[in-house]
């Protein structure tokens, strides 16, 4: 039995208690879904993905040259959360899973995540609920960005400010602040004339517990021309306004991975290259073909 959840109240690593702004997708990939390409071939970026899973401390449930399916555990309060969204109080408590399906495409490999939640009811049936949605798909495009992934060519940026930092966090109490360490000329930030070594703490109106909170912030600000930017400079508080900006379409590719041939591979491309040779000289009658067979079993036999 299969269902689909529009997860605004899941977030990727946790819960949340209510929609937020931050179920604005961040990243539209001309696909239309959770995607990613990475340089290197398919067997590479999953060990790549699986070693991220690991990371977050989620189990690899199973692995292929092609695909890999890890589990996220879930805490007490959140399974009992998830089996009263799915709708069964009487069943074992639900499992997630994310799955990653990885194609060559022309040298580089092309990423797409799912994911689901599963439970198994009262009388053995088992009932399947697919994650769906901008904050699953914003976490899993996350997930793949810190594994090395990249957005593919044409994918764009509408529902979340640029402002053109770089920035360290924080934890102040139970929010985070960010400490700016590079600022992009001519992006809001710098126009609006902020420095590196101002604190960040409030973005259109609102502070940050997490990445949740920046793209709250960041969706908040992308409603109006202009928005405000709270920061603490030298110890005095200050603000600025910024101007509404975006980022991008994404146009960089991902150079397909040049792989060192392999010892065989090498031998066999020596032997090519030296019965082309022996061919010209045959061919220019600089050997005959009595020599040029007898060279040419000898190649074939080392």
């Amino acid at each position: 039995m299969r269902t689909k959840l529009h997860i605004a109240a899941f977030a990727l690593f946790g819960m949340v208690s209510a929609p937020a702004l931050a179920d604005k997708y961040f990243a539209v990939t001309p696909s239309g879904v959770a995607e990613t390409v990475f340089s290197g071939d398919p067997q590479t970026v999953v060990g790549k993905l699986s070693s991220k899973c690991i990371d977050v401390h989620w189990t690899v449930i199973s692995s292929s040259s092609n695909e890999l399916v890890c589990e996220a555990p879930l805490n007490f309060g959140q399974a009992l959360l998830g089996q009263m969204l799915m709708g069964n109080s009487y069943s074992t408590p639900p499992r997630r899973y994310f799955r990653f399906n990885v194609a060559d495409v022309n040298g580089v490999s092309r990423v797409q995540a799912s994911g689901w939640m599963e439970l198994q009811m009262a009388f053995g049936q088992m009932k399947r609920t697919d994650f769906s949605g901008p904050t699953f798909e914003n976490g899993m495009m996350n997930f793949m960005g810190a594994a090395g992934g990249k957005p593919p060519v044409g994918t764009t940026f509408p529902n979340h400010v640029l402002m053109g930092f770089d920035s360290d966090d924080i934890t102040v109490g139970k929010v985070i602040e960010l400490r700016i360490t590079k600022l992009e000329p001519g992006l809001p930030a710098d126009k609006a004339h902020l420095e590196v070594g101002d604190v960040v703490t409030k973005i259109a109106g609102k502070t940050f517990k997490n990445t949740d909170g920046y793209l709250d912030a960041t969706a908040k600000a992308a409603e109006t021309p202009t928005y405000e930017v709270e920061f603490i400079r030298s110890g005095q508080p200050m603000k600025a306004t910024l101007e509404r900006a975006f980022r991008p379409t994404w146009t960089e590719a991902v150079t397909p991975a040049v792989s060192a041939p392999t010892p065989q591979l090498a031998a066999q491309s020596s032997v090519a290259d030296e019965l082309l040779k022996l061919k010209k000289l045959k061919d220019d009658g600089v050997i005959t073909n009595e020599q040029f067979e007898a060279q040419k079993t000898k190649l074939l036999r080392q």
